[in-house]
């Protein structure tokens, strides 16, 4: 008995236990095996995406200084920018938010981690440096992580 395949409806070759790796793209494999008898089985076709390529993403905050560092929450709202022309994006995911400062045990990061979230709120404390992670996850698995920082300044002189 005998397999063949073949690629995108290209020519028939004898499968001899392995079979080339796959570039970036789009494609059709077929297949079909023969007895000793000449007896051909029905053609059999499997078609899948081949994505190796991380996907495009970008994060944009409508507020990346926040003043006067009064105390209060402040919200900040993401413009999450994502593509991916191979397979398309699974999902975008707020990751964390982390901050170079001690929390005031008042709570000085609300947001919804695990999620879409394109808000969330951060507490206007002097000398202060929140660093904002989303990820984009195409269908492929491919990951693309983005930071984007929001500051506190020490004062309204710019120095910080």
């Amino acid at each position: 008995m005998t397999t063949e395949y073949q690629v995108n409806d290209g020519a028939w070759i004898t499968y001899t236990g392995s079979i080339p790796a796959f570039g970036e793209g789009t494609f059709k494999f077929g297949y079909r095996s023969k007895d000793q008898a000449g007896n051909v089985e029905q053609l059999k076709t499997v078609e899948f995406k081949v994505d190796k390529m991380v996907p495009s993403f970008t994060v944009q905050l409508d507020k990346t200084s926040i003043w006067p560092a009064d105390h209060k929450m402040v919200t900040i709202q993401a413009t999450l920018n994502s593509s991916d022309a191979a397979s398309g994006i699974e999902s975008v995911v707020l990751t964390s938010i982390t901050s170079n400062g001690l929390d005031s045990g008042q709570g000085d990061i609300q947001a919804a981690f695990g999620t879409a979230a394109t808000s969330f709120s951060l507490r206007a404390e002097k000398s202060r440096i929140y660093t904002i992670t989303y990820t984009a996850t195409d269908k492929a698995g491919n990951k693309t992580v983005t930071t984007a920082t929001v500051t506190v300044p020490h004062d309204q002189s710019g120095n910080h």
